[in-house]
Protein backbone atom coordinates (compact mmCIF):
# COMPACT_ATOMS: atom_id res chain seq x y z
CA UNK A 1 0.00 0.00 0.00
CA UNK A 2 2.63 2.55 0.82
CA UNK A 3 4.40 1.45 -2.50
CA UNK A 4 1.17 2.19 -4.38
CA UNK A 5 1.10 5.88 -2.54
CA UNK A 6 4.45 6.45 -3.51
CA UNK A 7 3.92 5.58 -7.22
CA UNK A 8 0.76 8.31 -7.27
CA UNK A 9 3.05 10.57 -5.74
CA UNK A 10 5.50 10.26 -7.90
CA UNK A 11 4.14 10.11 -11.25
CA UNK A 12 2.25 13.38 -11.26
CA UNK A 13 4.82 15.33 -9.77
CA UNK A 14 7.26 13.93 -13.01
CA UNK A 15 4.76 14.47 -15.63
CA UNK A 16 4.32 18.10 -13.86
CA UNK A 17 8.35 18.40 -14.55
CA UNK A 18 7.98 17.08 -17.87
CA UNK A 19 5.80 19.93 -18.65
CA UNK A 20 7.18 22.34 -17.28
CA UNK A 21 10.40 21.92 -18.99
CA UNK A 22 8.59 21.82 -22.23
CA UNK A 23 6.67 25.06 -21.29
CA UNK A 24 9.70 26.87 -20.01
CA UNK A 25 11.88 25.08 -23.31
CA UNK A 26 9.04 27.06 -25.19
CA UNK A 27 8.85 30.07 -23.86
CA UNK A 28 12.18 30.28 -23.98
CA UNK A 29 11.86 29.61 -27.96
CA UNK A 30 13.70 27.11 -30.59
CA UNK A 31 16.89 28.16 -32.51
CA UNK A 32 16.72 27.54 -35.79
CA UNK A 33 18.03 29.23 -39.20
CA UNK A 34 15.63 31.42 -41.14
CA UNK A 35 15.97 33.14 -44.00
CA UNK A 36 13.95 36.27 -45.47
CA UNK A 37 12.15 35.14 -49.03
CA UNK A 38 13.31 37.13 -51.85
CA UNK A 39 13.74 37.09 -55.75
CA UNK A 40 16.15 35.63 -57.80
CA UNK A 41 16.94 33.61 -61.06
CA UNK A 42 16.18 29.69 -60.58
CA UNK A 43 16.77 27.26 -63.91
CA UNK A 44 15.64 24.02 -64.53
CA UNK A 45 17.62 21.18 -66.12
CA UNK A 46 18.40 17.65 -67.00
CA UNK A 47 21.24 16.11 -65.95
CA UNK A 48 23.66 13.36 -67.94
CA UNK A 49 27.05 12.82 -69.23
CA UNK A 50 28.09 13.47 -72.94
CA UNK A 51 31.69 12.00 -74.95
CA UNK A 52 33.06 14.67 -76.90
CA UNK A 53 33.48 13.87 -80.77
CA UNK A 54 34.37 15.67 -84.16
CA UNK A 55 32.31 17.30 -85.58
CA UNK A 56 34.43 17.36 -89.10
CA UNK A 57 35.94 13.90 -89.40
CA UNK A 58 36.46 11.62 -92.38
CA UNK A 59 37.09 7.90 -92.79
CA UNK A 60 39.83 7.05 -95.01
CA UNK A 61 39.58 3.57 -97.10
CA UNK A 62 42.42 1.17 -98.41
CA UNK A 63 42.37 1.13 -102.37
CA UNK A 64 44.59 -2.01 -102.41
CA UNK A 65 44.84 -5.20 -101.47
CA UNK A 66 47.14 -7.37 -99.64
CA UNK A 67 49.37 -7.26 -96.40
CA UNK A 68 49.70 -3.89 -94.55
CA UNK A 69 53.51 -3.68 -94.34
CA UNK A 70 53.83 -0.09 -92.78
CA UNK A 71 51.10 2.23 -90.85
CA UNK A 72 53.28 5.42 -90.43
CA UNK A 73 51.07 7.07 -88.09
CA UNK A 74 48.98 6.03 -84.33
CA UNK A 75 46.10 7.58 -82.40
CA UNK A 76 46.66 11.42 -81.55
CA UNK A 77 48.77 11.80 -84.31
CA UNK A 78 47.95 14.88 -86.66
CA UNK A 79 48.48 14.41 -90.25
CA UNK A 80 47.99 16.62 -93.42
CA UNK A 81 46.39 16.23 -96.93
CA UNK A 82 48.18 14.28 -98.93
CA UNK A 83 50.62 12.62 -96.34
CA UNK A 84 51.13 8.67 -96.27
CA UNK A 85 48.98 6.95 -93.50
CA UNK A 86 49.83 3.02 -94.80
CA UNK A 87 51.64 1.07 -97.27
CA UNK A 88 50.58 -2.53 -98.70
CA UNK A 89 53.19 -5.02 -100.16
CA UNK A 90 53.78 -4.19 -103.57
CA UNK A 91 56.25 -7.04 -104.62
CA UNK A 92 53.67 -8.89 -106.75
CA UNK A 93 52.86 -5.74 -109.02
CA UNK A 94 56.36 -5.10 -109.33
CA UNK A 95 56.95 -7.75 -111.07
CA UNK A 96 53.78 -7.19 -113.40
CA UNK A 97 55.60 -3.50 -114.24
CA UNK A 98 58.83 -5.28 -115.11
CA UNK A 99 56.85 -7.59 -117.70
CA UNK A 100 54.75 -4.36 -118.90
CA UNK A 101 57.84 -2.23 -119.89
CA UNK A 102 59.49 -5.94 -121.21
CA UNK A 103 56.33 -5.95 -123.86
CA UNK A 104 56.79 -2.16 -124.23
CA UNK A 105 60.45 -2.98 -125.95
CA UNK A 106 59.41 -5.92 -127.48
CA UNK A 107 56.81 -3.79 -128.81
CA UNK A 108 58.93 -1.44 -130.53
CA UNK A 109 61.52 -3.26 -131.67
CA UNK A 110 58.77 -5.37 -133.57
CA UNK A 111 57.44 -2.01 -135.05
CA UNK A 112 60.80 -1.11 -136.14
CA UNK A 113 61.56 -4.22 -137.71
CA UNK A 114 58.12 -4.78 -139.68
CA UNK A 115 59.20 -3.62 -143.29
CA UNK A 116 61.83 -6.74 -143.56
CA UNK A 117 59.18 -9.06 -142.29
CA UNK A 118 59.00 -11.70 -145.15
CA UNK A 119 54.89 -10.92 -146.85
CA UNK A 120 54.32 -14.24 -147.66
CA UNK A 121 53.40 -14.84 -143.95
CA UNK A 122 51.52 -11.57 -143.42
CA UNK A 123 47.89 -12.40 -144.04
CA UNK A 124 48.57 -15.41 -141.44
CA UNK A 125 50.29 -13.55 -138.98
CA UNK A 126 47.42 -11.40 -138.63
CA UNK A 127 45.05 -13.49 -139.09
CA UNK A 128 46.66 -15.31 -135.89
CA UNK A 129 46.17 -12.05 -134.34
CA UNK A 130 42.55 -11.42 -135.04
CA UNK A 131 41.63 -14.72 -133.13
CA UNK A 132 43.94 -14.35 -130.08
CA UNK A 133 42.57 -10.49 -129.99
CA UNK A 134 38.50 -12.22 -130.50
CA UNK A 135 39.65 -15.12 -127.88
CA UNK A 136 40.46 -12.25 -125.08
CA UNK A 137 37.75 -9.99 -126.14
CA UNK A 138 34.98 -12.80 -125.41
CA UNK A 139 36.46 -13.76 -121.91
CA UNK A 140 36.18 -10.02 -121.31
CA UNK A 141 33.09 -9.51 -122.05
CA UNK A 142 31.67 -12.73 -120.25
CA UNK A 143 34.01 -11.63 -116.74
CA UNK A 144 32.57 -7.94 -117.63
CA UNK A 145 28.70 -9.27 -117.49
CA UNK A 146 29.43 -11.40 -114.11
CA UNK A 147 30.91 -8.57 -112.46
CA UNK A 148 28.35 -6.36 -113.09
CA UNK A 149 26.17 -8.97 -111.87
CA UNK A 150 27.98 -9.35 -108.21
CA UNK A 151 28.84 -5.65 -108.06
CA UNK A 152 24.65 -5.17 -108.42
CA UNK A 153 24.63 -7.87 -105.59
CA UNK A 154 26.95 -6.63 -103.52
CA UNK A 155 29.71 -9.25 -103.78
CA UNK A 156 32.45 -6.90 -105.32
CA UNK A 157 33.47 -3.62 -104.76
CA UNK A 158 32.67 -0.53 -107.35
CA UNK A 159 36.95 -0.92 -108.28
CA UNK A 160 36.76 -4.33 -108.78
CA UNK A 161 33.56 -3.58 -111.56
CA UNK A 162 36.01 -0.36 -113.00
CA UNK A 163 38.67 -2.91 -113.48
CA UNK A 164 36.44 -5.62 -115.30
CA UNK A 165 35.27 -2.26 -117.67
CA UNK A 166 38.81 -1.25 -118.34
CA UNK A 167 39.42 -5.00 -119.31
CA UNK A 168 36.89 -4.84 -121.72
CA UNK A 169 37.77 -1.87 -123.01
CA UNK A 170 41.22 -2.84 -123.51
CA UNK A 171 40.56 -6.15 -125.40
CA UNK A 172 37.62 -3.97 -127.83
CA UNK A 173 40.27 -2.06 -128.93
CA UNK A 174 43.25 -4.54 -129.02
CA UNK A 175 40.18 -7.07 -131.39
CA UNK A 176 39.26 -3.58 -133.66
CA UNK A 177 42.89 -2.87 -134.46
CA UNK A 178 43.96 -6.56 -135.22
CA UNK A 179 40.80 -6.41 -137.56
CA UNK A 180 41.57 -3.40 -139.89
CA UNK A 181 45.28 -4.49 -139.52
CA UNK A 182 44.51 -8.21 -141.32
CA UNK A 183 41.73 -6.13 -143.51
CA UNK A 184 44.49 -4.01 -145.11
CA UNK A 185 47.12 -7.01 -145.79
CA UNK A 186 44.08 -8.44 -147.66
CA UNK A 187 43.76 -5.25 -149.35
CA UNK A 188 47.59 -5.03 -149.98
CA UNK A 189 48.13 -2.04 -147.57
CA UNK A 190 51.57 -1.69 -147.43
CA UNK A 191 51.14 -0.27 -143.81
CA UNK A 192 49.88 -3.09 -142.11
CA UNK A 193 52.94 -5.03 -140.06
CA UNK A 194 53.50 -1.02 -138.88
CA UNK A 195 49.88 -1.04 -138.05
CA UNK A 196 49.92 -4.32 -136.27
CA UNK A 197 52.77 -3.75 -133.54
CA UNK A 198 51.79 -0.29 -132.93
CA UNK A 199 48.36 -1.69 -131.95
CA UNK A 200 50.74 -3.87 -129.23
CA UNK A 201 52.45 -1.25 -128.30
CA UNK A 202 49.48 0.81 -127.29
CA UNK A 203 48.42 -2.02 -125.69
CA UNK A 204 51.20 -2.84 -123.72
CA UNK A 205 51.40 1.22 -123.08
CA UNK A 206 48.03 0.83 -121.64
CA UNK A 207 48.81 -2.24 -119.48
CA UNK A 208 51.87 -0.46 -118.08
CA UNK A 209 48.77 2.59 -116.72
CA UNK A 210 46.75 0.22 -115.70
CA UNK A 211 49.59 -1.53 -113.13
CA UNK A 212 51.21 1.95 -111.92
CA UNK A 213 47.09 3.02 -110.96
CA UNK A 214 47.19 -0.22 -109.11
CA UNK A 215 50.85 0.41 -107.36
CA UNK A 216 49.48 3.93 -106.67
CA UNK A 217 46.23 2.66 -104.77
CA UNK A 218 48.97 0.33 -102.51
CA UNK A 219 49.66 3.57 -100.56
CA UNK A 220 46.85 4.77 -98.22
CA UNK A 221 46.85 9.01 -98.57
CA UNK A 222 45.35 11.43 -96.16
CA UNK A 223 42.68 13.32 -98.11
CA UNK A 224 42.39 16.03 -95.30
CA UNK A 225 44.30 17.77 -92.46
CA UNK A 226 43.24 16.95 -88.69
CA UNK A 227 44.35 14.03 -86.17
CA UNK A 228 44.05 10.81 -86.36
CA UNK A 229 41.17 9.19 -84.04
CA UNK A 230 40.50 5.92 -84.56
CA UNK A 231 43.23 3.34 -86.24
CA UNK A 232 40.92 0.41 -87.88
CA UNK A 233 43.95 -1.79 -89.42
CA UNK A 234 46.76 -3.65 -88.14
CA UNK A 235 50.18 -4.19 -89.32
CA UNK A 236 50.45 -7.61 -91.44
CA UNK A 237 47.23 -7.98 -91.56
CA UNK A 238 45.38 -9.06 -95.00
CA UNK A 239 43.35 -5.81 -96.48
CA UNK A 240 41.21 -5.40 -99.24
CA UNK A 241 40.17 -2.73 -101.59
CA UNK A 242 37.05 -0.67 -99.94
CA UNK A 243 38.34 -1.52 -96.15
CA UNK A 244 38.34 1.09 -93.92
CA UNK A 245 41.89 1.92 -92.43
CA UNK A 246 41.65 5.43 -90.20
CA UNK A 247 39.40 8.05 -88.89
CA UNK A 248 40.87 11.36 -89.12
CA UNK A 249 39.01 13.93 -87.32
CA UNK A 250 39.31 18.08 -86.82
CA UNK A 251 39.59 18.45 -83.04
CA UNK A 252 38.54 21.89 -83.50
CA UNK A 253 35.39 21.22 -84.34
CA UNK A 254 33.38 19.60 -81.24
CA UNK A 255 30.25 18.47 -80.48
CA UNK A 256 28.95 16.68 -77.41
CA UNK A 257 26.64 13.41 -77.77
CA UNK A 258 24.83 12.84 -74.89
CA UNK A 259 22.44 9.78 -74.20
CA UNK A 260 19.45 11.55 -72.56
CA UNK A 261 16.96 9.14 -70.76
CA UNK A 262 13.44 9.05 -72.85
CA UNK A 263 11.75 9.89 -69.21
CA UNK A 264 13.40 13.38 -69.71
CA UNK A 265 14.26 14.17 -73.24
CA UNK A 266 10.64 15.94 -73.92
CA UNK A 267 11.87 18.63 -71.12
CA UNK A 268 14.68 18.97 -73.91
CA UNK A 269 14.39 21.42 -76.77
CA UNK A 270 16.49 22.70 -79.86
CA UNK A 271 18.37 25.17 -78.84
CA UNK A 272 18.57 24.93 -75.18
CA UNK A 273 21.61 26.29 -72.96
CA UNK A 274 24.02 23.19 -71.70
CA UNK A 275 26.68 24.07 -68.75
CA UNK A 276 29.59 21.60 -69.39
CA UNK A 277 32.33 20.80 -66.42
CA UNK A 278 34.05 17.84 -65.53
CA UNK A 279 37.35 16.07 -64.53
CA UNK A 280 38.72 16.45 -67.60
CA UNK A 281 38.52 19.71 -68.14
CA UNK A 282 39.54 21.17 -64.37
CA UNK A 283 37.19 24.21 -62.79
CA UNK A 284 36.55 24.75 -66.26
CA UNK A 285 33.00 25.58 -67.05
CA UNK A 286 32.36 25.54 -70.55
CA UNK A 287 28.85 26.46 -72.24
CA UNK A 288 26.69 25.12 -75.40
CA UNK A 289 24.11 24.70 -76.97
CA UNK A 290 21.42 21.96 -77.73
CA UNK A 291 21.59 21.67 -81.85
CA UNK A 292 19.75 18.45 -82.27
CA UNK A 293 17.78 15.82 -81.10
CA UNK A 294 17.64 12.09 -82.79
CA UNK A 295 13.74 11.06 -83.88
CA UNK A 296 13.77 7.61 -82.25
CA UNK A 297 15.10 6.42 -78.55
CA UNK A 298 17.55 3.23 -78.96
CA UNK A 299 18.28 0.69 -75.43
CA UNK A 300 21.48 1.40 -74.48
CA UNK A 301 22.85 -0.97 -71.67
CA UNK A 302 24.14 1.23 -68.71
CA UNK A 303 27.16 0.43 -66.39
CA UNK A 304 24.88 -1.73 -63.85
CA UNK A 305 24.08 -3.77 -66.55
CA UNK A 306 20.62 -2.04 -66.86
CA UNK A 307 18.45 -1.09 -70.53
CA UNK A 308 17.60 1.90 -70.98
CA UNK A 309 15.30 3.70 -73.85
CA UNK A 310 17.80 6.76 -74.62
CA UNK A 311 17.21 9.28 -77.11
CA UNK A 312 21.00 10.50 -78.45
CA UNK A 313 21.38 14.35 -78.27
CA UNK A 314 24.02 16.25 -79.82
CA UNK A 315 25.50 20.20 -78.02
CA UNK A 316 27.48 22.82 -79.93
CA UNK A 317 30.22 23.97 -77.72
CA UNK A 318 29.57 27.80 -77.57
CA UNK A 319 33.01 29.76 -78.03
CA UNK A 320 36.03 28.32 -77.27
CA UNK A 321 36.48 24.57 -76.56
CA UNK A 322 39.26 24.68 -74.08
CA UNK A 323 41.22 21.59 -73.37
CA UNK A 324 38.35 19.35 -74.57
CA UNK A 325 39.82 16.82 -76.88
CA UNK A 326 37.56 14.03 -78.66
CA UNK A 327 36.74 10.85 -76.58
CA UNK A 328 36.42 13.17 -73.18
CA UNK A 329 33.64 12.23 -71.07
CA UNK A 330 31.92 15.34 -69.43
CA UNK A 331 28.97 16.09 -67.23
CA UNK A 332 26.34 18.20 -68.61
CA UNK A 333 23.90 20.02 -67.77
CA UNK A 334 20.92 21.17 -70.74
CA UNK A 335 19.21 24.06 -68.76
CA UNK A 336 15.03 23.40 -69.93
CA UNK A 337 13.57 26.52 -68.15
CA UNK A 338 14.27 29.38 -66.29
CA UNK A 339 13.00 32.13 -64.65
CA UNK A 340 14.17 35.81 -63.22
CA UNK A 341 12.88 37.51 -60.56
CA UNK A 342 10.45 34.72 -59.10
CA UNK A 343 10.35 33.93 -54.88
CA UNK A 344 12.69 31.24 -54.31
CA UNK A 345 13.82 29.41 -51.42
CA UNK A 346 16.16 26.83 -50.32
CA UNK A 347 14.90 23.13 -50.77
CA UNK A 348 15.68 22.41 -47.37
CA UNK A 349 13.00 24.55 -46.31
CA UNK A 350 10.21 22.41 -47.94
CA UNK A 351 9.18 19.11 -46.74
CA UNK A 352 5.84 17.27 -47.21
CA UNK A 353 2.68 17.47 -44.78
CA UNK A 354 0.37 15.27 -45.57
CA UNK A 355 0.76 14.88 -49.02
CA UNK A 356 1.53 18.51 -49.90
CA UNK A 357 4.32 20.96 -49.95
CA UNK A 358 5.09 22.98 -46.82
CA UNK A 359 6.96 25.28 -45.30
CA UNK A 360 7.33 26.69 -41.61
CA UNK A 361 7.51 30.66 -41.43
CA UNK A 362 8.58 32.67 -38.30
CA UNK A 363 5.54 34.56 -37.70
CA UNK A 364 5.41 37.02 -34.94
CA UNK A 365 8.18 34.62 -33.36
CA UNK A 366 6.38 31.92 -33.70
CA UNK A 367 6.45 28.64 -35.98
CA UNK A 368 3.85 28.55 -38.50
CA UNK A 369 2.62 25.76 -41.03
CA UNK A 370 2.16 27.30 -44.55
CA UNK A 371 1.65 25.27 -47.44
CA UNK A 372 2.96 26.07 -51.07
CA UNK A 373 2.34 25.46 -54.44
CA UNK A 374 6.26 24.65 -56.50
CA UNK A 375 7.02 26.25 -59.81
CA UNK A 376 10.63 25.22 -61.06
CA UNK A 377 12.84 23.08 -59.02
CA UNK A 378 16.94 23.12 -58.97
CA UNK A 379 19.52 21.17 -57.33
CA UNK A 380 19.19 23.66 -54.38
CA UNK A 381 16.17 26.22 -54.55
CA UNK A 382 12.77 26.07 -55.25
CA UNK A 383 10.32 28.86 -57.01
CA UNK A 384 7.30 29.47 -54.92
CA UNK A 385 4.27 30.44 -56.84
CA UNK A 386 1.65 29.77 -54.27
CA UNK A 387 1.35 30.28 -50.09
CA UNK A 388 4.46 32.77 -49.65
CA UNK A 389 5.09 36.42 -50.33
CA UNK A 390 7.96 38.91 -50.99
CA UNK A 391 9.71 39.46 -46.66
CA UNK A 392 8.72 36.31 -45.44
CA UNK A 393 10.70 34.62 -43.02
CA UNK A 394 10.99 30.85 -43.81
CA UNK A 395 12.75 28.49 -41.27
CA UNK A 396 15.78 26.84 -43.30
CA UNK A 397 16.37 23.75 -42.34
CA UNK A 398 13.09 22.55 -39.92
CA UNK A 399 13.90 19.88 -37.72
CA UNK A 400 11.41 17.16 -36.33
CA UNK A 401 11.39 19.04 -32.73
CA UNK A 402 9.42 22.16 -34.77
CA UNK A 403 5.75 21.94 -34.43
CA UNK A 404 3.26 25.06 -35.03
CA UNK A 405 3.08 27.41 -32.59
CA UNK A 406 6.50 27.08 -30.92
CA UNK A 407 8.54 30.19 -30.68
CA UNK A 408 11.42 30.55 -32.62
CA UNK A 409 14.83 32.25 -31.94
Amino acid sequence: MKRKRLFWIVVPIGICLVSSLVYLKAQKGQAAETAVVGKGEIKQYVEDTATAKSSSKQTIYIEGSGKVNGIKVDIGDRVKKGDILLTIDEEGLELKLKEANAKIDAAKAQLQGSENLNNANKIEISQTVVDEAKVKYEAAARNLNSAKALYNSGSISKQELNNAEDEYKTTELALKSASFTLEEVKEGTPDYVKSQYSSQLQQAVIAKDAVTREIQKQKVISTVDGVVLEKLVEENSQSTAGTAAFVIGDVKALQLEANILSDDVYKVKIGNEVVISGKPIGDSVIKGKVVEIAPEARTITSSLGVNQKRVAVTIEIVGDIGVIKPGYDLDIKIITESKKETLVIPDSAVFDYKGTASVFVADNGKAALRKIKKGLESEKTVEVVEGLKLGDRILVKPDNNITEGMKIK
